[in-house]
């Protein structure tokens, strides 16, 4: 079976050590991206999918299949020590290749900070994590999403990039107010985007 997500997931480079790893990080990583798409949020209840439906999702990938499932604490540590940047690459491809955007689409992008990721609290510049996302009103899909740092980067500049990468030619985006400057960039001015 041709599954164009699992191919780019076997890309991933394996952040883990070597000693005692008992799965591959292609299949971990598949297990939190599905069982999340199916409702099952937190290391937990991703036992539980993977108990559940682990072993047919092998089955049907014709990959081979262990008796035994990852534990919650193999999950939490994927969680913990996953490079979010190099996934989110990843899925951005996976989506470019599997849902195209089509003429007459009309997108909304916007950076949300994650819960959780915030540092120096007592500081009046902090830093936290933000993930900037293209979503598709009619589909409900998101097209491409990017991560970043607000003291490294600043959202203009991540929505800047990600759009001089994609094709939007008949595309209406829109945007918050953020984007809407006097001097814009030619990623603005060139594909002819529409901002509100």
């Amino acid at each position: 079976m041709d599954f164009p997500l699992l191919t780019l997931l076997e890309t991933a480079e394996d952040f883990r050590h070597l000693r005692g790893l008992r799965y591959p990080l292609w299949l971990l990583l598949l297990l939190l991206i599905t069982g999340a798409m199916c409702g099952y949020w937190g290391a937990r209840p991703m036992e539980t999918f993977a108990q559940q439906y682990g072993g047919e999702l092998c089955r049907q990938l014709n990959r081979p299949v262990r008796s035994a499932t990852p534990s919650d604490s193999t999950f939490r540590r994927v969680l913990e020590q996953c490079d979010f940047i190099v996934l989110t690459r990843i899925f951005r491809q996976w989506a470019a290749a599997s849902v195209p955007l089509s003429e007459a689409e009309w997108v909304a992008i916007d950076g949300k900070s994650i819960k959780g990721t915030m540092k120096d609290y007592a500081s009046a510049q902090q830093n936290f994590v933000m993930m900037v996302s293209l979503f598709g009103h009619r589909r409900g899909f998101v097209y491409a999403s990017e991560g970043m740092e607000n003291q490294h980067q600043s959202e203009q500049q991540v929505v800047q990039q990600m759009l001089a990468t994609l094709d939007l030619e008949g595309v209406l985006v829109t945007a918050d107010a953020l984007h809407c400057q006097k001097k814009r960039s030619p990623a603005y001015t060139s594909k002819k985007l529409t901002t509100s």
